[in-house]
């Protein structure tokens, strides 16, 4: 048991630490005219556990909810806890996101910003987005508490 602990921690380390300094995505190499940008504020929200407990561990758009479902999506971000904005250059359209948080603290602490399970546990929002061609939309992703 102790050496799964170790094998789940390590590969959460392992997960955290990764990074995309560029922020780049497959869309940037065609004209940015003929697309939309999409922003997305992904700050860390915590009432009840410390922030730094808590951590990113997607950011994913899907053209339906159904792909969203299957994890069939367009893009996703490599979401590190030291990044808080996304940008993404789209073709216009209607889309869905989904966006997600764990926590590590230890104890029940977890449990009291409702993460389900607690340590561990995860918590998922979604919506939706129309990205409109030469416009700026700007998301504000939050959690249910």
């Amino acid at each position: 048991m102790n050496n799964l602990i170790k094998y789940l921690l390590a590969g959460l380390l392992f997960v955290m630490i990764s990074c995309n300094p560029d922020n780049k995505t497959d869309t940037d190499d065609v004209t940015i005219d003929q697309k939309g940008t999409v922003v997305f504020n992904f700050p860390i929200q915590s009432i009840n556990v410390p922030a730094s407990g808590i951590h990113r561990i997607d950011l994913s758009l899907a053209k339906s909810t159904y792909d969203l479902y299957r994890g069939d999506f367009l893009l996703s971000a490599n979401v590190s806890d030291n990044v808080k904005t996304y940008s993404f250059n789209m073709d216009p359209g209607d889309y869905y996101y989904q966006a997600g948080v764990t926590c590590t603290c230890l104890g029940d602490t977890c449990l009291w910003d409702s993460f389900p399970g607690g340590r561990f546990g995860v918590k998922w929002t979604m919506g939706q987005i129309t990205v409109t061609k030469g416009e700026t939309l700007i998301k504000d992703i939050t959690f249910n508490k």
